[in-house]
């Protein structure tokens, strides 16, 4: 027996009272709305692994072994958060490479695979964090994520390689003085 198509289970949809037809409809929400709770108890469960997108980083060797910090601003980060609802932010990072240092196309290719990624930005901050230091293997990696108003509220998360608490040996100071607003004001991004 072939399935019925679109049209003839519209008409069998039609061909019901009204009280039928809403009860099957409330059915159809419940069975989705517990399907998504499920999608997001196994989410919140998963390790950062399951998230890495780190195969789309491409490195190249670094032209020098002078030190140098640098700068880079992704103004335009998207991802669907833990509600389903897309957030928005930009990221900073401050990167003092070593071997390798970061190709800027690949990155751009990064930050877009997270685009339908439901995870919590909290989450996102940390995987970001764990992919770049893990495929640059830099000296030093500063990760600044600001995000996007949501109800009236934003956050700024700051995960610094420098951190004991992060393995660092907290030998640069600039982040005592809570440099978190470098490169975002109010309204977006400013000169870095």
């Amino acid at each position: 027996m072939s399935k019925p198509t679109e049209d003839e289970i519209l008409k069998q949809l039609r061909e019901l009272d009204p009280k039928n037809r809403r009860r099957i409809f409330a059915t159809l929400k419940n069975e989705r709305e517990e399907r998504e709770r499920q999608t997001k108890t196994q989410a919140q469960q998963m390790p950062n692994t399951h998230w890495s997108q780190a195969h789309v980083l491409t490195r190249i060797e670094n032209p020098t072994r002078d030190a140098y910090e640098q700068k880079i601003l992704v103004p335009e980060l998207t991802f669907l958060g833990v509600a389903n609802q897309p957030d928005f932010g930009e990221v900073l990072l401050t990167f003092y490479p070593a071997k390798w240092t970061i190709e800027l196309k690949s990155l751009k290719h990064y930050k877009d695979a997270f685009r339908d990624s439901m995870i919590s930005y909290e989450r996102l901050a940390n995987v970001m964090f764990d992919d770049l230091m893990t495929v640059y293997e830099p000296t030093r990696l500063r990760l600044i994520m600001a995000l996007r108003p949501r109800g009236g509220i934003s956050s700024c998360l700051t995960i610094d390689s420098d951190w004991k608490i992060r393995g660092g040996q907290e030998r640069f100071s600039d982040w005592t003085h809570n440099t978190d607003r470098i490169g975002f004001n109010k309204f977006g991004a400013v000169s870095v």
